[in-house]
């Protein structure tokens, strides 16, 4: 952290979330002054507004700067976000429905406020995290967590589509005679692959997968835990996981010729055990033909580090991007 001045501006990245606000206050120099995370009360948009308020003037004090000091606020949310208005639909886990955030942090903090939505500020966040040390132009940023979704930055820009729903990968049908997903159809990638139907799978295979734990309490950290353990139920989840993974990474690369995926998200954050089973898969895809050879080596594959906010860090660069074209 870096010693603050009371003639330097701000800027504050924003990630919140169905369970947690997180909050960052960096200056011109993308210096970190402070960082925050903060539980989110989701009860009505009220409480929303009030709960992400607070862990803003939180984080604004740890960073022993005021609120006049800040020249722009960036957020990243989920749902659908309308970048130019600020409006935000159907945040199903906030319980905001056509909600002008962007005017409500305008209104209290006196400051130009951008927004987009949470997976596509963390593709940005990784696009710049993997450009320090890679240029690269075209990648794709796969979000594994409670849900499953791809940010898309192609030619350095990025594509939010017709309706800004592009990359809304976690409801594509991937198996017509699977499960039912939460948005009503059958067989939704995020029913194979996103955390909770990683831990379900695991429990409907051996009932005892993360014990003591209780099993409301068991996370897919727990699966891939087992796994490494030896339990041949856990071992037989992730593999067909990281196959439907590797799979998702083919169709990714081959349909954008893109130059890498990085992946993100909570169960991202398993590390090694989540990343090498997915390369294992990659493996035996390019056994299969010799474009697979060509097209999907191991280098295009990346894990974004646990310790990297890409969802900050992206509406922070989506936010100063917005205000230098003012």
């Amino acid at each position: 952290m870096n010693t603050p001045s009371a003639d330097l501006s701000y800027a504050i990245g924003l990630d919140i979330g169905g369970t947690k606000t997180e909050a960052m206050v960096v200056d011109q120099q993308l210096h970190v002054h402070s960082r925050i995370s903060k539980p989110t009360d989701t009860t009505n948009p009220k409480r929303v507004l009030a709960s992400v308020t607070q862990t803003v003037y939180e984080a604004l004090h740890l960073a022993k700067a005021t609120a006049q000091q800040v020249q722009v606020i960036g957020v990243g949310i989920p749902g659908l976000v309308n970048p130019e208005t600020g409006v935000v639909r159907q945040a199903v886990n906030l319980n905001l429905e056509s909600y002008p955030l962007g005017a409500a942090l305008k209104a209290e903090f006196d400051t130009p406020s951008f927004l987009e939505n949470d997976v596509r500020a963390a593709a940005v966040g990784a696009f710049e995290y993997i450009n320090r040390t890679e240029p690269v132009s075209h990648i794709a940023y796969l979000s594994i967590g409670t849900g499953v979704s791809a940010g898309m930055i192609l030619d350095g820009r990025l594509h939010r589509g017709v309706n800004g729903m592009a990359g809304e990968i976690g409801h594509a049908i991937v198996e017509p005679d699977g499960v039912q997903c939460r948005c009503g159809t059958y067989g939704c990638l995020e029913t194979i692959i996103a955390g909770p139907a990683i831990v379900r799978q695991a429990l409907a295979a051996d009932p005892t997968i993360g014990a003591p734990t209780s099993p409301d309490k068991i996370t897919a950290g727990h699966v891939y835990t087992a796994a490494q353990s030896g339990n041949k139920a856990a071992q037989q989840i992730i593999q067909y996981v990281s196959r439907t993974i590797a799979r998702t990474i083919q169709w990714l690369i081959m349909s954008y010729d893109i130059d890498k995926v990085l992946l993100g998200g909570g169960v991202a954050r398993d590390g090694d055990a989540f990343l090498q089973p997915i390369l294992h898969e990659l493996a035996h895809l390019r056994m299969q033909s010799t474009l697979a050879r060509e097209m999907l080596l191991d280098e295009k594959v990346a894990r974004i580090p646990s310790d990297f906010n890409a969802g900050v860090w992206g509406a922070i660069w989506l936010a100063k991007q917005a205000v230098q074209q003012i």
